[in-house]
């Protein structure tokens, strides 16, 4: 396999990590790797009001304290604008997110501080005396705290008297999962009625013995490979991942799992855990912290803007390289012949096949050797033509039209073919989770040289980096990182 671009190790530990089954829930074919959104049974009216009245608290209290001290002066925009910035800086610090725990305490500074700064600009822009700014901070602040509690108050006696709370799925068999479940069953203000217990192979508590404090409070429904089927069938809304109850090689899987899954995902952290939450994704469960799972790429606003800017860019490069895409077709064609072009099977989004557009660079023996030779690097039946065009990444030009028909993204995970893909899967854990999002034209790992015969376990962990901290900015910044590695040669 080195030959491949596995390092040395890569095939005696991937056997292990299969025995042990610590890739086993990268790699079972029962997970999804498409992000999809369905809606779950139960009311959800409290998600989609509580965001509502407190960025509308919010707004008017601002407009309206601005109005105030604003007094006849002209500037009629400034109340509308001033209401737009708070509603905007509390969206952006996570402010109007429906938890499972609200409190006033806890979004009490950062509450107190966007009022502060946005106030303090529109009494400097009104040049307010002192009086009527301190005026404008009383009111802008005392109707978003007063708001808060009375929402927090509301949304716990909502929780606590509607028929039927949020079915919940606890990942993990031990004592803090117990704990956690017990916690559930009686504190009705979470508003989630946990309907089983999901096995994580726990250290040595899940290869030998578990004593009696590690006995499930619920029946166990199966393992993680089981998680998406468990989802669907108790149409749970909540998924609630045990760190200290899940082992440590399959914490990853399961929290990746849930990136296709139609619910939202609570890591409840272990003790030990010293990385910092940002206070947005921060939740408490009866004290116990727990960090709320993004997956930014899941949300369809998201993958619209990704989608809207691959069609944008790649047809603008599509008709500015038009003269070049041609100059390419001629010398190939004179070169070697008739079909320029050369189509090859990749696997793209969720595992499905799609043909892949190249300019020709040699012609392979037959269709088996397209399928499955690895590199044709330093092939004597490469001509001149088909040397350049692979040293400057030319031939790659005709995946625009692949990104337009929606086969690819202009960043992403690489493509592979599918005899590798099969091959790879089997010995590098978490490979198929690179298939989560479109396949790209280039990506993370490419721009940091993981490309050609390279390590596909590093590859695999570099795309799945991508993926799990997707942000556009990093799109434009990979595409940035593209253009300067293509004009200076880089090897990425």
């Amino acid at each position: 396999m080195s030959a491949q671009g596995l390092s040395p190790s890569i095939d005696d530990a991937a056997g292990a990590d299969l025995a042990a089954g610590g890739s086993a829930a990268a790699l079972a074919p029962g997970m999804p790797l498409v992000p999809y959104r369905r809606r779950t049974p139960g009311p959800r009216l409290l998600p989609a009001l509580f965001p509502a009245c407190l960025a509308a608290a919010d707004g008017w209290a601002m407009a309206a304290a601005v109005s105030a001290a604003q007094a006849g002066r002209p500037g009629g925009g400034l109340p509308a604008a001033a209401a737009a910035a708070i509603v905007g800086l509390n969206a952006t610090g996570g402010l109007y997110r429906s938890r499972r725990g609200p409190s006033l305490l806890a979004d009490l500074r950062a509450v107190l501080v966007r009022v502060l700064l946005v106030g303090t600009v529109a009494a400097l822009l009104l040049a307010a005396r002192p009086l009527a700014w301190l005026w404008l901070l009383a009111l802008a602040a005392a109707v978003p705290v007063a708001s808060r509690a009375l929402v927090n108050g509301a949304a716990r006696t909502y929780r606590c008297r509607r028929s039927r709370s949020r079915p919940a799925l606890v990942v993990g068999v031990g004592g803090t999962s117990g704990h956690l479940v017990e916690l559930l069953r009686t504190r009705g203000e979470f508003g989630l009625a946990p309907v089983g217990q999901v096995a994580a192979g726990r250290g040595a508590a899940g290869a030998g013995e578990a004593d009696e404090a590690d006995e499930p409070v619920l029946p166990v429904l199966g393992d993680i490979t089981d998680v998406p089927t468990l989802v669907e069938e108790h149409g749970v809304g909540t998924l609630i991942v045990v760190a200290e109850d899940v082992a440590p090689e399959r914490l990853g899987a399961v929290l990746r799992c849930s990136f296709g899954l139609a619910c939202e995902t609570l890591l409840v952290q272990p003790p030990a855990a010293v990385v910092p939450v940002a206070p947005g994704r921060r939740e408490y469960l009866a004290g116990l912290p727990c960090a709320r799972v993004d997956w930014r790429l899941r949300e369809p606003a998201q993958r619209f803007a990704k989608r809207l800017l691959d069609v944008a860019v790649a047809s603008v490069l599509l008709v500015t390289a038009a003269p070049l895409l041609a100059a390419c077709a001629v010398a190939v064609r004179l070169e070697g012949g008739p079909g320029v072009l050369f189509r090859q099977r990749r696997i793209g989004l969720g595992g499905e096949e799609f043909v892949l557009l190249k300019f020709r660079t040699l012609k392979p023996a037959d269709e088996r050797e397209a399928d499955t030779r690895w590199t044709v690097r330093g092939d004597s039946r490469m001509g001149p033509v088909g040397r350049f065009l692979r040293n400057t990444s030319m031939d790659e030009l005709p995946q625009l039209w692949n990104v337009v028909r929606g086969d690819m993204s202009l960043v992403g995970p690489r493509p592979e073919r599918p005899h590798f893909v099969e091959q790879f899967s089997r010995t590098c854990p978490g490979y198929m989770l690179r298939h989560r999002v479109p396949v790209g034209m280039t990506g993370w790992a490419q721009v940091h040289g993981f490309r050609g015969d390279t390590s596909i376990e590093l590859r695999a962990r570099l795309d799945n980096h991508y993926i799990d901290h997707w942000s556009f900015g990093a799109d434009l910044k990979i595409l940035l990182l593209t253009v300067r590695a293509v004009l200076g040669r880089d090897s990425g």
